[in-house]
């Protein structure tokens, strides 16, 4: 392999521009050969490119280096020659700063790009082997069409010959890397230990100039230059930015030095105007961030852009960086790694919030309020898309909504709302055409649940309660009718205090009910049901799989020490069909956390709760008790995983859940958000996935949206008509944060608040 340093016997290109010639790619061929030979290497990168020495033999970073050398030598030479003859007119001073000095160049010279197809030759010509032998790259644009070119294969097998691999750079102009890029740069010769060579799969410098890659398009041909020049990307990004910030203090001064020319009064009347602005769009952009940071992300962006000039040519306001850069902030074009969950948007009603569920499938969020008011809300972006009274949530004197309203998400197709006091009754909708799917007016509610183990099925379902009794029903929505039922007569009201004690499957057809210390069994295909005692305290939460029963119990009221730590239990049961046979029992206490609400010490007990029975591998039971969550193995009870947090857990919710692996994101009393990984690390490749927002946390509902991104729903307790919706935006090391001019900032912006 011959050395480019060889290769001297002209200036050199920077680059060989390897292309078919259709339109696609000859403009991209264009777009790329424009942008590296108007490109300026800031003076630092290319000082810290250049060679030590410059002579005529030396491969040099920068082709026009060779030339300058050369004229340095000839001029040396001929110093010396008239110095031994006493006709020089320079001192020795004069000689050596000349000798030393070369010129750095600050372009990457010129690219070669012929503009002519190729004759239907054997081998290329010759003025195409002198301008690959004199390019210090190649660049092939790659198309779907490109492998169709012999002369590209060619010309990159030439290349490689002369220069090797390292110089190669890929430039997808339209496919996928899969078809686009040339076969030959996807595999290398590497020998192995015995030095017999054997083809390896490589992957070449690739940079993506496809019409989709549209908003990092000058990212990426900033990426090709670096790879051109030969230094870091990261080292022109920054250089850039420096730039950036020179050409903005240099237009500063040049137009104050404009202004002063015209006259003092009028240079003062312009600073004190100039100053003026910039004060406001400051105090703007801190207003537009504290707007963000509460959650009102709709908002922030109006007041960010009355901070900022309407376009890059607006000269009306000055472009203060602070308002630029809360903008890009609020907007969360790049993740931060300060902050990977990110204020969202906010639902806002009239009355105080009742109840909030959201569609699983993250299509659509429902908010209930205490006027009986159900709200509904576009999940990707947080748009009222209807709002509706119906007569379940019907106001009375005795009313009390929080206590007695609640509505459920069932499916994207299926919004269940219930009054469990008073008149009563059931009504369920399709959120996205508002039709009344069922309409029960005789029914009291005690709650309503998705199928276990079921995701999509607009069936659910019902538990009611009458004077005497309670009853369970598989309700199909869509047919809009009750599939069947069971009845159990009581002889004690059933509380309300804890509605995560009843669950039901399909299969088989079984509901279950936790009444205090007893479960209450509903055989609900031959419409039987059984009541048996299981726990000596408190039955808290149910779920169930198969035959299998997991519960959490606890006596909340009493603590094992007398100040703040509480014995509770998780157990698994079988149902045998004549009663409940214990597999395993798992005991430990819990700890209340006290947080600060409105300057008054708050108490908050998370309440033990099997949160859900994942499969990963195997069965596993996760259950959340005080600060700690914990994950079983369904059948043995071994603890797989423990972990204790600073706060109690107000919520939790599986995510990422695949085969063996899984995570689990948690809103915690101290008002922080976090994502853990227990099995895995699914997340981020740094430790922080955790946020704290600045709310007092009420409650909390977590999910993921349409596309699934984690989400978490927020009831603050100092507004107590909001919730606020927050995003997982998790930041990976190997993230490289794109850059945006202003304009396309101001594109993104008008964009979200629906400007034109």
């Amino acid at each position: 392999m011959r050395n480019a340093a060889t290769h001297t016997s002209s200036p050199g290109y920077a680059a060989f521009i390897s292309y078919r010639h259709l339109p696609r790619d000859a403009e991209v061929a264009c777009e790329v050969q424009r942008a590296i030979e108007e490109y300026r290497l800031p003076r630092l990168v290319a000082r810290a490119n250049a060679p030590a020495e410059t002579t005529s033999n030396t491969a040099c970073a920068f082709p026009e280096a060779d030339a300058y050398a050369e004229i340095a030598h000839k001029e040396a030479i001929l110093h010396t020659e008239n110095a031994s003859i006493g006709t020089t007119t320079h001192n020795k001073d004069t000689f050596n700063a000349q000798e030393h000095k070369v010129r750095r160049p600050t372009k990457l010279g010129k690219c070669f790009r012929d503009e002519d197809e190729l004759a239907a030759s054997h081998s290329l010509p010759d003025s195409i082997r002198e301008a690959l032998a004199a390019s210090r790259a190649l660049i092939v644009i790659c198309s779907p069409e490109t492998q169709e070119s012999p002369w590209v294969r060619r010309e990159i097998e030439m290349f490689e010959q002369l220069h090797g691999r390292e110089r190669i750079i890929c430039v997808l102009a339209a496919g996928s890397p899969e078809e686009s890029i040339p076969p030959i740069l996807k595999t290398r010769m590497v020998p192995d230990a015995n030095g017999v060579l054997r083809e390896m799969p490589a992957e070449p410098l690739a940079a993506d100039l496809r019409p989709e890659a549209k908003t990092k398009r000058k990212a990426e041909l900033l990426r090709i230059i670096a790879a051109v020049a030969g230094c870091s990307y990261d080292d022109l990004r920054q250089r850039e930015r420096a730039r950036k910030r020179k050409r903005i203090a240099l237009a500063s001064v040049a137009a104050a030095l404009t202004i002063a020319a015209v006259g003092v009064f009028a240079f003062q009347f312009h600073q004190t105007s100039e100053a003026a602005l910039i004060a406001e769009s400051k105090s703007l952009a801190a207003q537009a961030l504290d707007q963000y940071a509460q959650g009102e992300t709709a908002q922030a962006i109006e007041t960010a852009l009355q901070a900022l000039p309407s376009s890059e040519s607006d000269t009306s306001r000055p472009l203060v960086p602070e308002a630029q850069a809360a903008l890009e902030k609020i907007l969360a074009l790049n993740p931060d790694p300060e902050q990977p969950w990110t204020p969202f948007y906010l639902f806002e009603t009239d009355g105080e919030i009742v109840d909030v569920t959201y569609s699983q499938e993250g299509t659509w969020a429902a908010v209930l309020d205490a006027t009986g008011t159900v709200s509904l809300y576009n999940a990707d972006n947080g748009t009222l898309t209807g709002t509706a009274t119906p007569h379940v949530f019907e106001l009375r004197d005795d009313t009390v909504p929080a206590r007695d309203w609640f509505i459920k998400a069932i499916s994207p197709s299926c919004l269940v709302m219930g009054n469990v006091t008073g008149p009563g009754g059931v009504v369920v909708i399709d959120p996205l055409t508002n039709e009344v799917l069922l309409d029960l007016d005789d029914i009291y509610p005690l709650t309503a649940i998705p199928l276990e183990n079921e995701t999509g099925s607009s069936d659910f379902g019902l538990l009611t309660y009458g004077t005497r009794s309670i009853a369970a029903f598989l309700v199909d929505a869509q047919a809009k009718n009750l599939l069947a039922g069971a009845e159990m007569p009581v002889d004690q009201f059933p509380r309300m205090a804890n509605l995560d004690t009843f669950c039901i499957q399909k299969a088989p057809a079984r509901a279950y009910y936790a009444l205090d210390t007893a479960l209450v069994t509903f055989n609900l295909a031959d419409e039987t049901a059984r009541q048996d005692t299981v726990s000596d305290a408190t039955i808290q939460s149910v779920h169930c799989k198969d035959d299998l029963v997991a519960f959490a119990a606890a006596n909340i009221e009493n603590s094992s020490d007398g100040i703040n730590n509480y014995p509770f239990s998780i157990t698994v049961a079988r149902n045998t069909g004549d009663g409940f046979e214990t597999l395993w029992t798992y005991e430990d206490t819990f700890a209340v956390t006290v947080s600060t609400r409105n300057d008054t010490p708050q108490p908050f007990a998370s309440v033990p709760k099997i949160v859900d029975i994942l499969h990963c591998g195997e069965d596993l039971v996760l259950a959340a008790a005080g600060k700690k969550l914990y994950a079983f193995s369904l059948t043995t009870g071994e603890v797989v995983y423990e972990q204790e947090f600073a706060a109690s857990i107000v919520a939790a919710q599986p995510c990422f859940v695949e085969e063996d692996r899984y995570a689990i994101s948690l809103a915690l009393s101290d008002a922080t958000l976090n994502v853990i990984s227990p099995l895995f690390d699914v997340t981020t490749s740094t430790d922080s996935s955790t946020t704290a927002v600045p709310f007092t946390l009420n409650g909390a509902w977590l999910g993921a949206d349409n596309y699934g991104n984690l989400v978490a729903y927020l009831h603050t307790a100092d507004r107590l008509n909001r919730i606020y919706c927050y995003l997982f935006r998790p930041f990976c090391d190997s993230t490289v944060a794109e850059e945006f001019t202003l304009d396309e900032l101001l594109a993104y912006a008008r964009q979200a608040v629906g400007q034109s």
